[in-house]
C-alpha cells in the first residue's frame, strides 16, 4: 500500500525471500461485477481510514509546492491498461514521505512526500514515478488478488478446524465457529486493507509504473535516482519485512530499463522511439503475447479494447 514500504509480519503464503527478477507481462484487468465489488468494498475501508487522518482531494488545477498533481495523474492514467477508471489524487498530513493506492483509483500522497520531492528540486519526472507506481497497483488489481488469496486461506483454516474437531467428536461447535471465520467479510476486508502488498506485487508495480512513465513521456532515469535516495529511509532489519529492499528495487528497475533499451533519456517532446535490438525483440514478444491474449475476449469487450489500445500504441513505436 505504501510507496516506501512498511514492516509487517511475513506469512508462509507470501514468504520473505526477495522474488527473482523477471520481465512481467502487461496486466489484463478483470472487469467482472465481483472484482469491481471487491475493489469498492476494500476502498471503502481504506478511504475511511485516510479520511480520519485528515485526507482531502487535490483540486484539478491546484499546485502543491509547484507540482500539478492531478494533471500528472490524468496524463499517466491515459497510458495504463485501465484508462477508463477515474483516478483521483488526495493529500493527507504525514511528515514521512509516502504514497498509497486504493483499488478504486484513489491515489494518496503524504505532505511529507510533496515536501521531500520539492526539496529535491521539484522534478515532475520523480513525482510521475511515485504516482505511476501507485497507479500500477490499481491497474494490476493487487488488492483484489490479495483479497481472494486471504479468502482462500480463511476457507482452508475453516476446513482444517472442522476436520480436527470431527476427529475429537466435537464437530458441530467447531464447524460453526470455523464457518463464521470464513464468511466474516468485514473482518477479511479489514485484514486486506491493513496487510499491504507483497514483495512480488511491489516489484511488479515498479516495472509497470516505469512503463507508464515512459509511455507518458517522462524521464525514466529519474526513478533510479529517486530510489537511490530512498535508501536512507529504509529499515535496516531484514526480518519481518514484506517489501524488498530499495536497493533491490533499483537494481531490478535498472536491469529492466537496460534490457528494453530505455536507459537513455526521453526527449522533451515525448517518448524516445529509437529502437535497440533488445528493445525491438521485447516489443515483438510483447505484441505476440497481447494478440494471443486478445483472442480470449469477445471482440469489442472492455478487455479486448484495452489490449487493442496497447497493441496500437506499441505498433506505432515501430
Amino acid at each position: 500500500m505504501l510507496f516506501l514500504g512498511v514492516v509487517a509480519c511475513c506469512v508462509p503464503l507470501a514468504g520473505c525471500a526477495t522474488p527473482q527478477y523477471a520481465l512481467r507481462p502487461a496486466p489484463m484487468p478483470e472487469e467482472s461485477g465481483e472484482a469491481l465489488h471487491i475493489e469498492r468494498a476494500i476502498s471503502a475501508v481504506q478511504g475511511k481510514e485516510f479520511e480520519q487522518e485528515g485526507a482531502r482531494p487535490i483540486g484539478p488545477a491546484e499546485r502543491l509546492r509547484g507540482f500539478e498533481v492531478q494533471p500528472l495523474v490524468d496524463r499517466l492514467s491515459r497510458v495504463t491498461e485501465r484508462p477508463s477508471l477515474r483516478y483521483r489524487a488526495y493529500l493527507y498530513p504525514d511528515e514521512d514521505p509516502n504514497a498509497a493506492a486504493l483499488a478504486d483509483g484513489r491515489i494518496y500522497l503524504s505532505t511529507g512526500m510533496i515536501n521531500y520531492l520539492a526539496q529535491r528540486g521539484g522534478r515532475p519526472d520523480e513525482l510521475a514515478f511515485v504516482l505511476s507506481h501507485e497507479i500500477a497497483h490499481t491497474v494490476a488489481q493487487h488488492l483484489v488478488k490479495r483479497y481472494r488469496t486471504m479468502q482462500q486461506r480463511q476457507l482452508l483454516i475453516a476446513l482444517v478446524a472442522a476436520g480436527a474437531s470431527a476427529a475429537t467428536q466435537q464437530a458441530s461447535p467447531a464447524i460453526q465457529q470455523a464457518g463464521q471465520v470464513a464468511v466474516n467479510a468485514a473482518s477479511l476486508l479489514k485484514d486486506v486493507a491493513d496487510s499491504g502488498f507483497s514483495q512480488e506485487q511491489e516489484l511488479e508495480a515498479d516495472q509497470l509504473g516505469i512503463r507508464y512513465v515512459i509511455q507518458a513521456g517522462f524521464e525514466p532515469k529519474a526513478a533510479l535516482a529517486l530510489l537511490q535516495d530512498f535508501e536512507r529511509f529504509e529499515n535496516p532489519s531484514p526480518f519481518l519485512r514484506t517489501h524488498p529492499y530499495v536497493a533491490i528495487r533499483r537494481q531490478y528497475l535498472e536491469r529492466y530499463l537496460a534490457e528494453t533499451g530505455r536507459l537513455g533519456a526521453a526527449p522533451a517532446g515525448g517518448v524516445d522511439t529509437r529502437s535497440s535490438p533488445a528493445q525491438t525483440a521485447a516489443r515483438t514478444a510483447r505484441l505476440k503475447q497481447w494478440r494471443e491474449a486478445q483472442r480470449l475476449y469477445p471482440v469489442g469487450s472492455v478487455s479486448w479494447n484495452n489490449l487493442q489500445r496497447q497493441i496500437d500504441a506499441l505498433e506505432a513505436q515501430r
